[in-house]
């Protein structure tokens, strides 16, 4: 079995591997159109923890928003009815279950970039 490594291509792979990493890394572009919590324009630049940070007390404000509806329910006040009570209830289940997959993917991203050899 013969190895057959084209040496120029490799320096020039691992050259432009160089110039990448060396490279200054821009902040992530985005536009948060249709999404709530922090207000981007397309020509502003937003970090990563904002956004989750944003994502996380978005789902707060839904769990509490259930639970406000759940207690007044429960105590008779007027103007709550049971539709409310469990289409908030679901909102907030969806919204709880979302973040948790977000976080199990996460997870699962930085145990494989710790697991990557170097």
């Amino acid at each position: 079995m013969s190895n057959d490594i084209n040496t120029s291509s490799m320096m020039l792979q691992m050259r432009s591997m160089s110039d990448m990493a060396a490279s200054k890394v821009t902040p992530l572009q985005i536009n948060n159109e249709g999404l709530p919590g922090v207000k981007v324009h397309t020509d502003q630049s937003v970090e990563f923890g904002t956004l989750l940070k944003s994502a996380l007390q978005q789902v707060n404000s839904i769990q509490a928003e259930s639970r406000d509806l759940k207690n007044d329910f429960i105590s008779g006040k007027e103007g709550v009815d049971l539709t409310q009570v469990m289409i908030a209830s679901e909102k907030s289940s969806v919204a709880f279950g979302a973040m948790v997959e977000i976080r199990n993917k996460l997870l699962k991203a930085y145990e494989d970039v710790k697991n990557i050899r170097v």
